[in-house]
């Protein structure tokens, strides 16, 4: 089997789950700093405590998000260069892997209406 490929077909699966983690993290991240925003400058020394804990943790959320984000955008790149690479080197057992995927597809479509019918 294809190490290159199936490298390929991970990382293709599992980079918009990483990408609605990114997008969920980030959405929590503005939730809490909404909520600071409501404690406004008023409060005890304790308050004033938990908002400068809270802003610390928050920030480096945001750094390991970013850096999260750059991974992800240097995997896919990597990923993208290597399948163009295989495409190149190989163009016709790439053709022939398309035809054949294209006939399987047309195959269970095929079967899938004369079932319906």
């Amino acid at each position: 089997m294809n190490t290159s490929a199936t490298n390929s077909n991970a990382a293709a699966h599992a980079a918009p789950k990483h990408e609605q983690t990114l997008v969920d993290l980030t959405r929590v991240i503005e939730q809490a700093e909404s909520l600071l925003d409501t404690l406004g400058e008023e409060g005890s020394e304790v308050i004033d405590t938990v908002r400068k804990r809270v802003m610390r943790t928050m920030n480096q959320a945001k750094s390991r998000l970013a850096d999260s984000g750059e991974a992800v955008r240097e995997a896919t790149t990597a990923t993208t260069k290597r399948a163009d690479e295989y495409v190149h080197e190989n163009p016709w057992k790439s053709v022939a892997v398309a035809a054949g995927v294209g006939a399987l597809v047309a195959l269970l479509i095929s079967s899938q209406l004369r079932h319906n019918q």
